[in-house]
């Protein structure tokens, strides 16, 4: 059948509307080939955009619902469970550079448990709130330094240990973080085997707080922008 506007759809009527096979380019150029009911893309099928962007899948009354595999124009992909359009559900977004993330969405946000898989090495484990690490988990850098603890929007915040590499010898902090900074109380301890136990803010030893040498040197007392 073709329309004025140039639309254009070859397949099953059913009731005077789109019913069973079909396919159907539209007047903007943009074609779907795939399972119909009442007239709206339902079942299986694929939709292709003009401009290279390509959804294979499952379809609800016209929009993307089930599971389904996105390739957009700028070679992001997305394979993984749909519910009215939107990635909800588990799901694996691979970037053009590299960047991967396989785990839970909603609203098309990194959405509860996943893994984030960095092209530069990095990693991160765990859970997330909106698109952003928040609650418990684990950032691992290419360098080999590793935080283990909570997170809120993205940040270190809250309760954490972080080492500098996965080396049994080696700086290490176990404390309280905000907004990405030491602050609060906290230990750390130096490859070297000084051991800081006290107060922190903005990264810096700061309020009360006890230094230890290896030498058996001893300081007990009130810090100010880590001295």
């Amino acid at each position: 059948m073709f329309y004025g506007n140039g639309r254009q759809y070859e397949g099953d009527w059913k009731n005077d509307l789109r019913n069973g096979k079909g396919f159907e380019k539209y007047a903007n150029g943009n074609i779907y080939n795939g399972a119909y009911r009442n007239g709206k893309a339902h079942g299986k099928g694929v939709y292709t955009w003009t401009n290279g962007e390509v959804y294979d899948g499952e379809w609800d009354a016209g929009l993307k619902h089930g599971y389904g595999f996105w390739k957009g124009l700028k070679g992001d992909s997305y394979i993984g469970e749909w519910f009215h359009s939107k990635a909800q559900g588990y799901g694996v977004h691979t970037w053009k550079n590299g960047d991967r993330y396989e785990g839970e969405w909603k609203l098309c946000l990194k959405h509860g448990q996943g893994t984030d898989l960095f092209a530069n090495g990095d990693t991160y484990v765990g859970e997330y709130v909106d698109g952003k690490p928040q609650g418990k988990g684990q950032y691992t850098w290419g360098t080999g330094s590793i935080y283990v603890g909570e997170f809120r929007d993205g940040l270190k915040h809250g309760r954490g240990k972080w080492r500098s590499n996965k080396e049994p010898i080696c700086n290490m902090y176990d404390g309280e973080y905000f907004n990405d900074k030491k602050s609060g109380k906290g230990t750390f301890s130096w490859a070297s085997g000084n051991i800081y136990n006290g107060e922190y803010r903005d990264d810096e030893r700061d309020g009360f707080g006890e230094m230890k040498w290896t030498d058996g040197s001893i300081y007990a007392g009130t810090w100010k922008h880590g001295i």
